[in-house]
C-alpha cells in the first residue's frame, strides 16, 4: 500500500506535506532573522506564516457545507 502510495501519490496529502515543509521552512527563517535583528524580515515571514497557516472564509465555509 505504502508502495502505492509513492507511485501514485494522493494530491490532498502531497499539498499537505508540502505546505508543512514550507511553515517550518518560514519557522526557521523566522528565528534566523530574529538572532540577526532583522526586525522588518520578521514581520513580513510572520506576516506570510499567518497567511499560509489561517484558513480563508471560504475554505472554513466549504467544509462546513461538505459535513452537512
Amino acid at each position: 500500500m505504502i508502495f502505492m502510495n509513492i507511485i501514485n501519490p494522493d494530491p490532498l496529502e502531497f499539498r499537505k506535506m508540502e505546505k508543512e515543509r514550507v511553515i517550518n521552512e518560514l519557522e526557521k527563517a523566522i528565528q534566523k532573522a530574529k538572532v540577526e535583528g532583522r526586525i522588518e524580515d520578521v514581520e513580513k515571514l510572520k506576516k506570510e506564516l499567518k497567511d499560509l497557516t489561517h484558513e480563508s472564509f471560504w475554505d472554513k465555509f466549504i467544509k462546513g457545507s461538505i459535513m452537512y
